[in-house]
């Protein structure tokens, strides 16, 4: 192939279409965990508020919730990734591979990236996570309410996975209660797991019954077992993430109903497809080398904790 301005053209049209399409077809699970945020500037300030909003009787002045008194900043930061290509293959026509297989590996790492992000953040302090607004770790047995009596909630568990004990951690964050004292309406409907939980999961969430294990009189030992009717089947949906199998025996509980979901991915610039491939560029012209690459701005953070638990045994 005799390299021009035009054959340049062309195969950047071709990169380019191939980078589009192996994108858009890349699943993603974090568009399901995470409120998808918009920025403008260099960092974003969420004031959160941490009771459930509710209507009251308009009697008097309007009564305002105080939003900068629990902020949280996300500054957004920039990543890259960038792949080159030899002079000498676009003169001999050897492109298949790139086009094939390169573009669309960097497509799907662009499209993941915010997976990638949330599976890292979520794995800090040992699985604990990052600060919250309230000064805590996402994942803590004193989140504090802030009412008046210092109540304080816990979102953090040290059990494996069972019907019994997702339901217990279900019944806990339901009785959640806000800085007035009432309920925050937390209601769990996802169960998220690494793909070493992902069956016994699905037998939880949509067995038709489930074995129960019979105790003696004394109810000191387990003696036998009996099936009964599955009553948790439906009760939330299984999400299996294979990001999280580094950390096997963890498994989460979400209440993804909200309008806001209890992780962000906070949007600076979206993923861009660039090009480095002019001749005249240096470096191409010193070193017959012809970059292609995506960027972003972006971050990820956490909004209120008591929408997701974890535990681990």
């Amino acid at each position: 192939m005799i390299i021009t301005q035009a054959t340049l053209d062309a195969l950047r049209t071709q990169f380019t279409l191939g980078f589009d399409a192996a994108y858009q077809a890349t699943e993603v699970w974090h568009t399901k965990l995470a409120t998808q945020v918009p920025s403008s500037a260099k960092s974003n300030t969420y004031g959160w508020v941490v009771d459930q909003t509710r209507m009251r009787e308009w009697i008097g002045p309007r009564v305002a919730l105080n939003l900068s008194e629990h902020e949280y900043v996300l500054k957004n930061k920039r990543y890259e990734a960038t792949i080159e290509l030899d002079r000498d293959d676009i003169e001999d026509d050897n492109l298949g591979l790139f086009a094939n297989v390169t573009v669309p590996q960097l497509a799907e790492a662009a499209r993941k990236h915010a997976d990638e992000l949330i599976a890292d953040m979520l794995a800090l302090n040992s699985g604990n996570g990052p600060l919250a607004f309230d000064g805590k770790n996402l994942f803590a047995d004193d989140h504090p309410t802030f009412d008046a009596a210092g109540t304080t909630y816990d979102n953090k568990f040290s059990l494996s996975l069972s019907a019994d004990n997702v339901e217990t951690v279900w019944e806990t964050m339901t009785s959640y209660t806000g800085q007035s004292g009432r309920p925050l309406l937390v209601r769990p409907n996802a169960l998220i797991v690494p793909p070493q939980l992902y069956r016994p999961a699905l037998e939880i969430m949509n067995a038709a019954w489930i074995v129960k294990a019979q105790t003696n009189v004394a109810g000191s030992e387990n003696v036998g077992g009996a099936a009964v009717d599955n009553v948790m089947k439906g009760w939330m949906e299984v999400i299996m993430i294979e990001e999280f199998a580094s950390d096997p025996t963890r498994w989460y509980v979400a209440d993804l109903s909200k309008a806001i979901k209890p992780l962000l991915v906070q949007n600076r610039r979206p993923d861009q497809f660039v090009s480095r491939d002019d001749p005249a560029d240096p470096k191409v012209f010193d070193q017959a080398k012809f970059t292609y690459g995506v960027d972003n701005r972006r971050n990820v953070g956490v909004s209120l904790p008591f929408l997701i638990a974890t535990s681990k045994p």
